[in-house]
Order: C-alpha cells, then structure tokens, then sequence
C-alpha cells in the first residue's frame, strides 16, 4: 500500500463529533417519524453548524469521549456533505490553508464547535411557549430562520470576503 492509500484510510477514518446531551434533538428531528425533518444525523448536524455559525456562537465539546458521539468524515463525504465542513473551515480561518489535509483536524474542530453551538441555539429555541405548542418543531425553525432573514436583510450583502491563498 503506497501513502496516497495511507492517507485516504486516515481521513475516511477521522470522526466529527457532536455532544451527546443533544440526543433529544437527533431523536426528535431525525428518528421520530411524527417530528423528523432531516434524514440524516448528518444533516441535521450541518444545519445545526450553519445556525451556529450564523450566530456566530461556537461551543468547545466535552474532553470526555463519553459524552461525544461520532460519525465518521467518510459518511459527509460520502454525499459531499464534507464540503460544509471545509466551507466552515474556510470562512472561520480566511485562509485557504486550512484547506490542506494536515489543518484536516482543525476544520473538524471549527465544524464540530459551531455545531455544538448550533444545537445549543436549536434546543433553546424550542424550549419557548410557542414552540412547546409546536408538535413538529417545524413552524418553530421556519419561523427563527424568517426571523434572522429579516433581521440579515439589514446586513450589507456587498461585503467582500478576503481569503489567503
């Protein structure tokens, strides 16, 4: 087996974790069959990312491997659902050297704590009166994303973005 092998089965083997005190969550919108609006943990994970990067509001996980559950990079990439977590990287680092396969772990990382951060967001959300009501937990999440539209509209969209390269 030559490197190039050695470093595929090195990256298809890094896992991207998530805290396990969201469960309720993963179990609620992805398990449920009466409340499920992702199909996949994964999906839900980089939906919890992007609100969590959105509020910019990231959680660090907690340094026991038994309140963190993982899924392997392979299964984002899989889909090429591996792209947000490269995306993440990228707009968090403003360096496209995060990019290279030795940063791999620290992308991980940025993705793992907006996340984190992310489902901390979610789960307050639905801890309010109106979303209590809300079976589904549907209504509640278009409704906070209806509401960070409007409140982005504010938001000079012309903004450039400057990358090292």
């Amino acid at each position: 087996m030559n490197s190039v092998d050695n470093n595929i089965t090195d990256w298809r083997k890094k896992n991207v974790y998530r805290d396990r005190k969201f469960e309720h969550l993963i179990n609620m919108l992805v398990e449920d069959k009466d409340t499920s609006i992702f199909d996949y943990n994964k999906d839900l994970r980089v939906f919890a990312a992007t609100v969590g990067y959105n509020f910019n509001t990231r959680k660090p996980l907690p340094h026991n491997s038994a309140d963190k559950i993982p899924i392997s990079l392979y299964t984002y990439a899989n889909t090429e659902d591996d792209g947000f977590i490269y995306l993440l990287a990228l707009m968090e680092k403003r360096n496209a050297s995060c990019l290279k396969d030795i940063h791999l772990q620290d992308s991980i990382k940025i993705f793992e704590e907006y996340c984190n951060g992310g489902l901390e967001i979610i789960d307050n959300w639905f801890k309010t009166p109106q979303a209590i009501a809300d079976l589904t937990k549907l209504e509640t999440i278009q409704n906070r994303l209806l509401e960070q539209l409007d409140t982005n509209s504010l938001i000079d969209n012309d903004m450039e973005i400057e990358v090292e390269f």
